[in-house]
């Protein structure tokens, strides 16, 4: 098993996409359900995160940095074999251009 380690950007897109949910569509119900399917993806990857494939875009890929879906968004996140821990990046919806966030990180 693997450590999972939620890092505060992508803490932050999580309440980000729920909250536009809740309160710009007008339904907080969906964004419940939302926020708990991005949790249980999240919680998964515990398991053979590797089994996930590396980003398509190869500078992201060469970062290591892999990605999986729930729905219309990308969990993005980097595996570290040495520590056992996989730290989550970011939860982006797939219209996002997320390159340029992720090139930014550091981790």
């Amino acid at each position: 098993m693997y450590d999972v380690i939620i890092l505060p950007k992508a803490e932050e897109d999580v309440l980000n996409n729920t909250d536009y949910i809740a309160f710009e569509k007008n339904s907080p119900e969906t964004a419940l359900r939302l926020a708990a399917g991005f949790r249980n993806t999240i919680a998964r990857l515990e398991f053979m995160p590797e089994q996930h494939e590396l980003d398509e875009d190869e500078e992201l890929a060469e970062k290591g940095i892999r990605r999986c879906y729930y729905k219309n968004y990308k969990i993005f996140f980097y595996v570290n074999e040495s520590s056992h821990s996989v730290y989550i990046l970011r939860v982006l919806h797939m219209l996002v251009d997320s390159k340029p966030l992720l090139l930014k990180m550091h981790f």
